[in-house]
């Protein structure tokens, strides 16, 4: 089986990816590091190297569940999109215990400030990655796309859905879910501080709700009217009715 950790940049998915990889080492389950799409496993620092894929299809992932092979559970991070086409397909492979799916989120008006926190360090440091995001407009535009990925990944029936604030803030809950979805037993203590601790996770501030402090009422406002409906339906109240009807309209 594979383990598919989608989450959206900069919104703590690295912190959830490397929850889960501790979660599955500690219940006995090696991580083998054996597939990634942008860089050479094999020249990463091996602290820092991650199974990762920047891009879906039906073979590539149907490649990845043979090489890893019926009696193994590894761990893959991606923040991707997959085709619609795909849908059913991914759905019988997780009914079918090949393939699991654990989908992260967070609050977007957080995301917008984390995005915009990585844009700064990539500027003053003359890097490529995130540095056009110079402010909350061009930080809301990048997310408003990639929440219809989230919305795609968690509405396959059966996928976790793991809360930033769970995560970061109640680790144990968030253990405990992957335990129960995994059908393992992991040692909570060292899972803790290994992802807390030891693992590369990029973290900029690690706050809950970023958002009231930082932001003035007019963004406030702003974000309110871009994002009102993610923050009601998921954030607040984790509508599962908000992912079967779209799961609904990809079947049909």
């Amino acid at each position: 089986m594979i383990v598919i950790s989608y989450g959206i940049p900069k919104s703590g998915s690295t912190l959830a990816f490397e929850l889960l990889r501790e979660t599955l080492r500690t219940a006995g389950c090696e991580q083998e590091v054996f597939y990634n799409d942008v860089r050479d496993v094999s020249a990463v620092n091996p602290d820092r190297a991650r199974n990762f894929i920047s891009e879906i299809t039906k073979e590539k992932i149907a490649g990845i569940i043979e090489q890893a092979g019926p009696d193994r559970i590894i761990a893959l991070k991606t923040h991707s999109d997959f085709p619609d086409d795909m849908f059913g397909w991914l759905e019988e492979a997780q009914a079918d215990r090949r393939l699991q799916v654990i989908a992260s989120y967070r609050d977007p008006r957080d995301i917008c400030l984390s995005l915009m926190d990585s844009g700064r360090k990539s500027r003053e440091k003359g890097k490529k990655a995130f540095s056009g995001i110079e402010d909350l407009e061009k930080a809301a535009a990048k997310v408003k796309n990639r929440i219809k990925h989230f919305r795609k990944w968690a509405a396959l029936k059966g996928t976790l859905r793991l809360n930033y604030e769970t995560v970061a803030f109640e680790p144990d809950a968030a253990i405990d879910a992957i335990e129960s979805v995994l059908n393992i037993k992991a040692d909570h203590a060292r899972v803790k501080e290994y992802a807390f601790g030891e693992a590369h996770t990029l973290k900029n501030k690690a706050k809950r709700a970023r958002y009231l402090d930082e932001m003035d009422d007019a963004q406030k406002q702003a974000m309110q009217e871009t994002f009102g409906r993610f923050i009601a339906k998921v954030c607040e109240k984790n509508d599962q009715t908000w992912f079967d009807k779209y799961r609904a309209s990809l079947v049909a």
